[in-house]
């Protein structure tokens, strides 16, 4: 199952008042299928979907439709309704304007709540959202202009920004931030939802944190291991000469790295007697450093 039919199948079960449900049916068929006077179908491949729209449909006292059932490779199922019924399913929406061109009527939103509900119609007609563990995409896709741009100005009035490109005909709403649509999600009822996305974002900081204390780890070992490798070639070259001008507490490090390559500066501490501080044995590191600079070339 994608996760889009996972948040659909959420919604379907979202109950609603009798005037929300006429808004939510209103927004389903103007970007679900074909929506005119002439005629107006609707497909699904979701029998939830079906299911829930049947339902509203009963709600209405509205029963002059035809379901079919078609399976190819997967089961759609199609919602008609013929030419001399379409003016009485329109009547018991609200007698909104159906075009042409459709654009959204704002009469069929008889109160505050009717909004949400219609706009949760819009993305289960129309509506495709990415898993939040992939990506953060959500869109609602339209063959009609001026509906795609009453929608965008619909939505602006709730804070809802949609972007917009076209694509071979086909006007595309489109939001790619994860704090929008979790406010796109809260607002039509998807709770749930929102509770994978703000997981979502968690397991991703979580992770970005992790590989960046890895990175930082693996970048001081790769430093000690350079500044390790690099004192031992110094010391071997003081060596040779016979350890010259150094006093027996410098000697006597420089031997312990040679034994030890890949000891931490504080594990060459504990090495001596008595114990000396990580920033004890680096600073006679340097000296050591300071003191080859000046006697070997």
């Amino acid at each position: 199952m994608s996760y889009t039919t996972s948040v659909k199948e959420t919604l379907c079960h979202k109950s609603s008042d009798l005037c929300c449900k006429r808004a939510e049916l209103y927004g389903f068929l103007l970007f679900s299928g074909t929506f005119s006077r002439e005629k107006i179908i609707f497909r699904s491949d979701n029998s939830f979907v079906i299911k829930r729209y049947e339902d509203i449909f009963r709600s209405l006292d509205f029963d002059a439709y035809e379901l079919t059932e078609k399976q190819n490779k997967t089961v759609s199922y199609f919602v008609e309704v013929s030419e001399e019924n379409t003016d009485e399913l329109i009547k018991k929406i609200g007698d909104v304007s159906v075009g042409p061109p459709l654009r959204i009527d704002y009469s069929a939103f008889e109160n505050e709540c009717c909004a949400a509900a219609f706009l949760r119609g819009v993305f289960i007609g129309g509506g495709f959202i990415c898993s939040p563990d992939k990506s953060y995409h959500l869109e609602i896709r339209t063959g009609h202009q001026m509906l795609a741009d009453d929608l965008i100005r619909f939505c602006e009035e709730y804070d809802i920004h949609l972007k917009s490109v076209m694509r071979n005909g086909i006007r595309i709403l489109y939001i790619k931030t994860s704090e929008q649509i979790k406010d796109v999600l809260a607002y039509i009822g998807a709770s749930t939802s929102v509770f994978d996305f703000v997981n979502a974002e968690l397991e991703k900081s979580l992770k970005n944190n992790v590989n960046r204390v890895v990175n930082c780890e693996q970048a001081n070992i790769e430093k000690s291991i350079n500044a390790a490798q690099n004192q031992i070639k110094i010391i071997n070259k003081l060596k040779k000469k016979g350890y010259p001008n150094m006093s027996p507490d410098l000697i006597k490090l420089a031997e312990i790295r040679l034994e030890n390559p890949e000891m931490t500066l504080e594990e060459l501490g504990k090495q001596l007697d008595p114990v000396l501080s990580k920033s004890g044995v680096a600073h006679r590191m340097k000296k050591i450093t300071d003191m080859t600079k000046k006697k070997v070339k």
